[in-house]
């Protein structure tokens, strides 16, 4: 008791600017939210190359080239070949007019889940990307730039795929799965860069902002520690000299996700999300990215790699399901946040079991505000409780959202969780490039058909225009 009498309140700024201390110094105080998060896909999203690390297989692989792409007698050679040599990681590429092979030391690799990509170092300090990757699901290699965005594949175009400005890793990707990336020097080629960062991974300041204060504000003062739980769980305050997402305004919350989730994000806007930090800065650092959640407009058809859009303007691609979100009203009017579903420690696990898939409890969360539909499920879906169509993720969060990250098509949910189930967009376009929740699960009906049945159940849904009503695709109009 003795150190406690004698320890007195310290009084903190709401405003503030602080340092990176990285997550290990965090999990000194945090022992239970640190192993979860030791465990998430966020912590181990970057790594050095180890056999706890490495997903791909480095036993003396070779990537072929697909045979309607070889055009050469060459390309009937390896295009790549993957292996170890004093536990050291390689990949060698072939040269486009030879048959000569250029071996790539692996420096780290990043991601595991879906796909891996292999990075290494040149001599001006640039992480750079290799051609092929790892995809998980498909066990095998692949030049998963040419999978996404359509291209044909070639030995000369994996050689021009390292030579693109963005194959800098350290100077694009990086700022989203390290954590504090900061650029010290770079030349406009792209072949020089200083840098440094914080911790491999998405670390706890990522989301929490910088630490320093925070540590040393409750090292050794157990007053300032009581009083923090106290005004924190008693009053909803922050606590001192850190940020919690769920206590800062709408925008400036949603920034922690949309750092690195956030929509179309472009060439002009890259800096502003690697320099965007949360918290309460005093030194007019950026804490607020809300400005730009809808900075592009929502163009019909769009077909941009992974910021598609559906021909009624709907968001298709994997990098727009954040845009899906903050379209939603249950953004925009409601206080529906990500970290409602998902839990922000191991980001891959669910906020609570069962909310991230259809079920009783995903069910119960939308209930809980939309309470006069409890008890009225069969009328309000006019399908049975229980059973597929009664569940609000099957009419409100179809699969419309397609990831290719994998190396084969996935389709995920939309998060534009107000919209409602309207086939006219499909009749007007096909399924093919405007699809709807009804024929999401009536795959042997028509757009048509389930018309017929909206209007049937739900006239009154037909008296507005389709959601949204874009302008026409320019090859319509």
């Amino acid at each position: 008791m003795i150190p406690i009498l004698f320890t007195e309140y310290e009084s903190y700024n709401s405003v503030f600017d602080a340092s990176y201390v990285g997550s290990q110094v965090c999990g000194d105080c945090h022992t239970i939210t640190y192993a979860e998060w030791q465990v998430s896909p966020h912590a181990n999203m970057t790594h050095r190359p180890s056999p706890a690390t490495v997903v791909g297989d480095f036993n003396d692989r070779s990537y072929y080239l697909p045979e309607h792409f070889r055009q050469t007698e060459l390309d009937e050679l390896p295009a790549a070949r993957m292996y170890m040599v004093d536990g050291r990681y390689y990949m060698a590429l072939r040269r486009p007019d030879s048959d000569e092979y250029v071996p790539f030391p692996i420096e780290y690799v990043i991601g595991y889940q879906y796909r891996q990509t292999y990075l290494t170092s040149e001599p001006g300090g640039v992480l750079r990307r290799l051609p092929l990757q790892w995809s998980v699901p498909r066990d095998e290699f692949f030049p998963y730039w040419n999978y996404q965005e359509k291209i044909d594949e070639s030995v000369a175009d994996f050689w021009a795929q390292m030579e693109s400005l963005n194959s800098a890793w350290n100077l694009f990707c990086a700022r989203c799965h390290t954590t504090n990336l900061e650029i010290i020097d770079k030349n406009p080629q792209h072949t020089y860069a200083v840098m440094e960062w914080t911790d491999d991974g998405i670390g706890c300041e990522s989301c929490h902002g910088p630490g320093s204060h925070h540590v040393n504000y409750f090292a050794g003062n157990y007053v300032n520690r009581v009083a923090a739980f106290a005004n924190s769980h008693l009053q909803g305050e922050p606590v001192a000299y850190i940020v919690n997402p769920s206590k800062l305004d709408k925008g400036n919350d949603l920034s922690v996700c949309a750092q690195c989730h956030g929509p179309d994000i472009t060439v002009h806007t890259t800096e502003i999300y690697r320099i965007y930090e949360p918290g309460y800065s005093g030194e007019s650092r950026i804490n607020d990215l809300s400005p730009f959640f809808q900075q592009i407009p929502l163009e019909p058809g769009r077909t941009a790699p992974t910021v598609e859009t559906w021909h009624n303007a709907r968001p298709k691609g994997i990098a727009m399901i954040f845009r899906s979100f903050v379209e939603s009203a249950h953004y925009q009017l409601d206080e529906v946040r990500c970290y409602d579903c998902h839990s922000p420690h191991n980001n891959k696990a669910p906020a609570v079991p069962g909310i991230l898939q259809p079920s009783a409890v995903s069910n119960q969360y939308c209930l809980d505000c939309n309470v006069e539909l409890a008890n009225q499920i069969a009328e309000h879906t006019r399908h049975q409780p229980g059973t597929a169509g009664a569940f609000c993720y099957g009419c409100h969060m179809p699969r419309e959202i397609i990831n290719l990250a994998a190396g084969i098509p996935n389709w995920t949910r939309t998060h534009w969780m107000s919209s409602i189930p309207d086939p006219r967009s499909s009749v007007r376009f096909g399924l093919e490039q405007a699809p709807n929740a009804c024929n999401e699960c009536h795959t042997d009906q028509t757009a048509a058909w389930a018309v017929d049945w909206i209007e049937n159940w739900w006239p009154e849904l037909l008296l507005a225009p389709p959601l949204p009503a874009p302008p026409l695709p320019v090859e319509e109009s």
